[in-house]
C-alpha cells in the first residue's frame, strides 16, 4: 500500500521523484475501499507538505495520487460497485488542479536542486582553497616551533667539569650543585650564533653577576594562528521545512514518521469505557490527528457507533466516521481498545483490524487495554514484512483462527518503534455513539 516516508534529498531529480512516486505494490485482492481511504490519505499529505514547503516530497504524493486514481483504481474487481463507483468518480474530479500543481512544482524543484548542485560546488571549491591554506600555516609552523627548539637550548656552563688545578680560581665555584648563566636580554631578536654569554671573571669571584638577574633571551615570536572556519563564506544551502526526522523503520527498512501520543489520553479512554467494562463488554475508540513537519499527531480521540462483546467490537457507520475525519482534515492514525476479560494481546480479530489501518497509512497504530492484567496496555503495529502481507493474504473462514506466521505484530513504542507519549499535548474527545 502506498504510503510516504521520510524525505528525499533535494538534489532528486523530477526523474528520480517520478520513479519513487512509483514505490508501491497494488493489490486487487485488498478491498477497494480501503484503497479509497489510501488515495485521499496521499492526498492529504501531499497538500501539507506543499504547504510547509516540502516540494519534493508533494510531488511524490501528487504524482502517487494521480497515478492510483487514473491507472489503478479502475482496473480493480470492486469498481463497478454502486458505493465504490461513486467514490471514484470524486477522486477523479480532484484531478485537474492536482495534474496543474505538478507543472508548477517542476521548475520550482529543478532550480532548488540546481541551487544546491552550485552550493555544493562552491563549498568543494572552498574546502580545496583552506587545504591549502592549512598546509602553507602548518610549514610555516613549522619553522616557528624550529626557532622555539633552538630558543630553548640550555646555555648554562657547568663548571663541574672543569679542572680545579688548572682552574684555581674555580674551586669555591665547585662547592655549588651547578650554576647557569644565561645571556642578558637584547630588545631586538637576533639569531642564535649573535646571542651574547656572560664571560667567567678570571678572578674576582663576587663579580659574578646573579642568577636572578640573568634572564634567557625573548622567545621568536609565533605566527598567529587561523580559525579555519572564520574563513570560509557563508554557503547558503537549500532550506528544508520538514524538522521531525524518522528515527524508526519497518522490518524492511522504510522509514516510519514519528507518531506523537498524548499521555492522558488512555486514561480518558477508559473513563469512558469503564461502564462496557464493567459489564465485560469491548470499547473501541479512533485515534485521529494531523500531519506536522514530517511527523504525526494524535489530536483527536472519536468514539464511533459501535457494537460490542466480551471478545470483540465492531465500528458502525463507518461512512459517517469518514466524512467527520474528512470535515475536519484528520488522518486515521490508528485505534485504541480494551480487553475487558483477557490479556494485553492482539488477537486474530484484532489483527485483520489493525491490517485495514496499515493498509491506509503505514504508521497506523494499535493501543490495547487490559485493565485486568498485566501488563495492562500495550502499543503495536503489524509487521511489514511479514505480518501485513500474511494478515492481507489470509483467506481463513471464521471470526477467530490461528495464523501460522510468526512474527505478525511487534511493539511500536519508543525506542523500539515509532510512537513517542508525551505529556501536556492537547486533545479532543469527539463521542458519535447514539445516546
Amino acid at each position: 500500500m502506498p504510503s510516504s516516508g521520510s524525505p528525499l534529498s533535494p538534489s532528486r531529480s523530477i526523474a528520480q521523484l517520478s520513479a519513487a512516486a512509483n514505490e508501491y505494490d497494488f493489490d486487487p485482492a485488498v478491498h477497494l475501499r480501503y484503497w479509497i481511504r489510501s488515495a485521499s490519505a496521499i492526498l492529504r499529505q501531499a497538500r501539507v507538505y506543499d504547504d510547509e514547503d516540502a516540494y519534493d516530497e508533494a510531488y511524490i504524493l501528487y504524482l502517487r495520487y494521480a497515478q492510483l486514481v487514473l491507472n489503478r483504481l479502475h482496473t480493480h474487481p470492486e469498481a463497478k460497485k454502486a458505493p465504490e463507483r461513486t467514490h471514484l468518480v470524486s477522486l477523479s474530479k480532484k484531478l485537474t488542479p492536482i495534474l496543474s500543481r505538478l507543472q508548477e512544482l517542476k521548475p520550482i524543484i529543478e532550480k532548488s536542486n540546481a541551487a544546491y548542485e552550485q552550493s555544493q560546488h562552491q563549498l568543494a571549491q572552498r574546502r580545496e582553497e583552506l587545504a591549502k591554506l592549512r598546509k602553507s600555516t602548518e610549514v610555516e609552523q613549522m619553522h616557528a616551533d624550529s626557532a622555539d627548539a633552538v630558543d630553548n637550548v640550555d646555555y648554562s656552563l657547568d663548571i663541574r667539569g672543569l679542572g680545579a688545578a688548572d682552574h684555581p680560581e674555580l674551586f669555591l665555584l665547585q662547592q655549588q650543585p651547578q650554576l647557569s648563566f644565561t645571556r642578558e636580554a637584547e630588545p631586538d631578536i637576533a639569531p642564535y650564533h649573535q646571542y651574547s654569554y656572560p664571560s667567567l671573571p678570571s678572578r674576582n669571584i663576587t663579580n659574578l653577576p646573579s642568577i636572578s638577574s640573568v634572564l634567557p633571551p625573548e622567545k621568536p615570536q609565533k605566527l598567529p594562528s587561523y580559525e579555519y572556519a572564520a574563513e570560509s563564506p557563508a554557503i547558503v544551502l537549500p532550506s528544508k521545512s520538514i524538522e521531525h526526522k524518522s528515527i524508526a523503520k519497518t522490518e524492511g527498512g522504510a522509514p516510519l514518521r514519528t507518531v506523537f501520543l498524548p499521555s492522558e489520553l488512555r486514561s480518558s479512554f477508559l473513563e469512558i469505557a469503564m461502564p462496557n467494562t464493567r459489564n465485560k463488554l469491548e470499547t473501541c475508540g479512533i485515534l485521529c490527528g494531523i500531519l506536522n513537519r514530517n511527523a504525526f499527531f494524535i489530536t483527536h480521540l472519536v468514539i464511533p457507533d459501535q457494537e460490542s462483546t466480551s471478545d470483540t467490537c465492531a465500528t458502525k457507520d463507518e461512512e459517517g466516521l469518514f466524512n467527520f475525519l474528512d470535515e475536519n482534515d484528520l488522518f486515521t492514525l490508528g485505534w485504541i481498545h480494551t480487553h475487558p476479560t483477557q490479556t494485553c494481546f492482539l488477537s486474530s480479530v484484532d489483527l485483520h483490524t489493525q491490517n485495514s489501518y496499515q493498509l491506509m497509512l503505514t504508521e497506523s497504530i494499535a493501543i490495547v487495554c487490559a485493565p485486568m492484567h498485566e501488563p495492562s496496555w500495550g502499543i503495536f503495529r503489524l509487521t511489514d514484512p511479514p505480518g501485513i502481507k500474511a494478515i492481507t493474504n489470509c483467506r481463513q473462514p471464521g471470526t477467530f483462527h490461528p495464523h501460522s506466521q510468526k512474527n505478525i505484530y511487534t511493539n511500536a513504542k519508543l525506542p523500539a518503534g515509532h510512537v513517542f507519549i508525551r505529556d501536556g499535548l492537547p486533545f479532543k474527545i469527539v463521542d458519535l455513539r447514539n445516546k
